[in-house]
């Protein structure tokens, strides 16, 4: 009769932190789907106003965009009165513009199931937080983007599009992308050492 040896080490228990970050993980996840799920709503509801809203409680005009159960003020156009040519022209505007939030939400919910199942240092966080860094700078660079091609087709109602918060959000983006690097190369050196073990 033949005995099976398991040299295999066994699994450290989990650590006070680490159970911690896994419970807290689970309310993060739920909150970022639902975030997520925000986002694309607001992206689809802006593409109803921008077609199907008849009504002047929404609109936009050189300052942004407003709402309100006041008259409009002057240099203030109500979304029904657009052309069809500047309908389709807000059509990318509204996708561009609301994709990066999408995208982010939707990595800051795997990134923390991830945490969840614990798996904390792994590459593939690794990958979704740069994921996040660059949905950061493409958020921050956005707005002007989108008023370079719209001020080209003679269609930009929005003349505000430049925020101290943009700048603010491509550094924070920039930081976040090379945190992501870091631990990359954190868990590339750990994969040495186990290798030489």
């Amino acid at each position: 009769m033949a005995s099976v040896i398991d040299i295999a080490p066994p699994r450290p228990a989990p650590t006070p932190s680490f159970r911690k970050i896994r419970a807290a993980s689970r309310g993060f996840e739920i909150l970022f789907t639902v975030l997520c799920g925000l986002c694309i709503a607001f992206a689809v509801l802006s593409l109803w106003v921008i077609f199907l809203y008849r009504g002047e409680m929404i609109a936009v005009g050189p300052r942004g965009g407003l709402l309100t159960t006041a008259p409009l003020p002057p240099d203030f156009v109500p979304f029904h009165t657009w052309r069809l040519a500047q309908k389709l022209a807000y059509v990318p505007v509204v996708i561009v513009r609301g994709l990066p939030s999408i995208v982010m939400f939707w990595a800051l919910r795997k990134l923390f199931r991830l945490y969840g199942r614990g798996q904390v240092f792994a590459a593939r966080n690794a990958e979704l937080i740069k994921l996040m860094g660059a949905c950061l700078i493409a958020d921050a660079a956005s707005p002007f983007l989108c008023h370079l091609v719209l001020s080209a087709t003679g269609y930009e109602i929005d003349k505000m599009w430049a925020h101290m918060t943009s700048v603010q959000e491509l550094i924070l983006g920039a930081v976040v992308f090379v945190i992501a690097l870091v631990m990359q190369a954190g868990h590339e050196i750990e994969e040495d050492r186990e290798g030489f073990i």
